[in-house]
């Protein structure tokens, strides 16, 4: 007998069950972006949000606060409120969102899911098989992304159009790595609380989150590059 039908036998969740239930959370949240921005879109909603100039970075602010509130009370919270805070992340996620097809249409768009689907599977599949240790990868790319996320800023002021497609190659390099790392924290820290079914439950949506921001990212990044090439 295994250790995840010991688990099992024992009344606890295994690593498969649990990896089942955060997949089933992060594509809930994926769900609920897509349903949020499609009706955003098509009951005009998202022209009254963005006739305000300050809307975007009112998003922006509102998303970093779920995030940082989830991350930083995970251990205090009841799982019920960590699963209602990553779905109302989802959904300001989704009135941002709203906007995409109109930038780059739904062809587009479907086309980079696609992509998206496919590397961010591959990755999972790597960083939950591989028994290479992944936790030394987290701290560089992390710094990587910093690194990206300030040239982007300065961006803002510096005409940088001639290396922005390669920083959005880059940008999808990050978040495959942070993918990978991610499944493999996401197996350390179940086998840190197997024992605790009330703590899996919220591990379960911390880690549903961090794999819901890496598909995302990967997400924007493609359809950027498929955007700008259809443009050229």
């Amino acid at each position: 007998m295994d250790h995840q039908e010991v688990v099992s036998s024992l009344g606890g969740v295994s690593l498969s069950q649990h990896l089942t239930h955060t997949f089933l959370w992060m594509t809930a949240g994926l769900a609920v972006t897509a349903i949020v921005a499609f009706l955003t879109l098509f009951s005009g909603l998202w022209m009254t949000i963005y006739s305000f100039s300050l809307a975007p970075l009112v998003l922006l602010v509102a998303q970093l606060g779920v995030v940082i509130f989830l991350t930083g009370k995970l251990a205090k919270m009841q799982p019920s409120t960590a699963k209602l805070l990553f779905l109302a992340y989802s959904a300001l996620t989704g009135i941002t969102f709203s906007i995409l097809p109109l930038a780059y249409g739904f062809g587009t768009m479907f086309i980079a899911f696609g992509f998206t689907a496919l590397m961010f599977g591959s990755m999972a599949v790597i960083g939950m098989t591989t028994k290479k240790d992944l936790s030394g990868l987290g701290p560089i790319l992390m710094a990587g992304l910093i690194t990206m996320i300030v040239i982007t800023i300065v961006g803002w002021f510096i005409n940088l159009d001639a290396i922005s497609m390669v920083m959005n190659y880059i940008m999808i390099g990050i978040f495959l790595g942070l993918t990978a790392y991610d499944m493999q924290k996401m197996r350390a820290m179940y086998y840190a609380c197997e024992s605790e079914p009330a703590m899996l439950d919220k591990i379960s949506i911390y880690s549903a989150l961090d794999l819901y921001l890496d598909f995302i990212n990967i997400f924007l990044y493609v359809l950027r590059i498929l955007g700008r090439s259809q443009k050229n």
